[in-house]
């Protein structure tokens, strides 16, 4: 009877140890065949989606985008404008649109436009120092001179 004591526990946690390893090993045969399937199905766009996201998925044309800054959702300006007269919501969602003002729109742009800042900021300073090098030459005439007391 004591053999059997210890050695039933004994044998109820291996079966646990080899069903919870059994268990994992499952579970890591799934992901990895979901996750294959995932990453061949996002390869496969097709034309005709890549056309739906730069469409307004209310009027269907292919105008320029704003984007809605508390849920993300995108339409044309136009329907954004009919939308807003009538409605404080968002077309979709019925996000609250109340506190959104025209000016608080994202614009939605393509990969292609996207720039870095580093980039920006180098173009800017080249601007800049291009402007300074064409302003002209300020030098102070000998008639002023004597008005010119901060100067010395």
């Amino acid at each position: 009877l004591f053999r059997v004591a210890v050695i039933f526990p004994s044998l109820l946690q291996l079966q646990r140890g080899i069903t919870d390893l059994e268990d994992r090993k499952q579970k890591e045969a799934c992901t990895v065949r979901y996750r294959r399937k995932d990453e061949s199905a996002r390869g496969k766009i097709s034309e005709i989606d890549c056309e739906r996201v730069d469409e307004c998925s209310i009027c269907m044309e292919m105008n320029g985008l704003v984007v809605l800054p508390n849920c993300s959702h995108s339409l044309c300006l136009n329907c954004y404008k009919d939308w807003h007269d009538r409605s404080q919501s968002c077309p979709f969602c019925r996000d609250s649109l109340e506190k959104v003002d025209s000016s608080d729109l994202w614009i939605y742009i393509e990969q292609g436009e996207i720039a870095e800042l580093s980039s920006i900021l180098r173009e800017n300073r080249k601007r800049l120092f291009t402007y300074i090098d064409r302003l002209p030459l300020i030098v102070p005439d000998p008639v002023f001179a004597p008005f010119d007391v901060h100067v010395r």
